[in-house]
């Protein structure tokens, strides 16, 4: 890494997370589609599969989509 980016990564954590996690996307899609969409569509397909498979297991329960949303709104505040 550069002396440049290495500046670069050190003034970008001084940014509060959720600028830093809009930089980080923009970052990894400036790269193109072509470097990263396989990539990532694996990686939501097995996190798909292992929720689907720790669901029939059990280990995780139902909640309606309603109050659910209201919990994480009141979260975020």
């Amino acid at each position: 890494m550069s002396a440049t980016t290495e500046h670069l990564f050190i003034e970008a954590l001084s940014v509060p997370s959720k600028d830093r996690a809009a930089l980080a996307h923009r970052l990894l899609r400036s790269l193109g589609s072509d470097d990263l969409s396989g990539v990532i569509e694996d990686a939501w397909r097995q996190e798909a599969l292992d929720r689907c498979q720790t669901f029939d297991e059990g280990q995780l329960c139902e909640r309606e989509s309603d109050p659910l949303m209201r919990d994480l709104g009141a979260k975020l505040k």
